[in-house]
């Protein structure tokens, strides 16, 4: 299942304008795996690497899939991330919404709950300010950060 591209967009966007923009700074790639006990976790959902020290320049942002592994994206899609440490903030989706309808008529079904309670992660990795996720990013050619989340 695929998490909206429309809300994470708008997710990735206001964290953007969180931190600041410069188009100007290097980004590197970053990609990995996001497990819940070392399973992928169910439903996919977001990730966002928001910079800790203050540091000039975007957040980065990507969709996590099913099989749990992102690629970050700051300019364009899979570019990667700008160098430094971030607080890690994680999003699960958890309900499908039903297909959009003409303005008027009925949800040809109601939004269905894709992940049930026991496979749910912690809403703490949601926090953009108290996640206990933090990884750091190196000016190199490949970044690999995995996350392995606790109930």
């Amino acid at each position: 299942m695929k998490f909206p591209r429309m809300i994470l967009g708008v997710a990735v966007l206001s964290l953007a304008l969180l931190s600041g923009c410069s188009s100007e700074i290097p980004v590197y790639p970053v990609s990995g795996k996001v497990t819940l006990e070392g399973k992928p976790m169910m439903g996919g959902g977001s990730i966002a690497f928001i910079p800790l020290d203050n540091q000039p320049g975007k957040t980065a942002g990507g969709e996590i899939a099913a099989d749990g592994t992102y690629s970050l994206t700051t300019n364009v899609p899979n570019d990667g991330c700008m160098t430094g440490k971030f607080r890690v903030v994680i999003t699960q989706v958890t309900e499908q919404e039903p297909e959009s309808t003409p303005d008027g008529e009925k949800p040809i079904r109601k939004a269905q709950t894709v992940v049930p309670m026991s496979e749910r992660i912690g809403r703490i990795y949601a926090d953009h300010r108290q996640s206990p996720l933090t990884a750091e990013v190196q000016a190199q050619s490949a970044n690999e950060l995995n996350f392995d989340l606790k109930r």
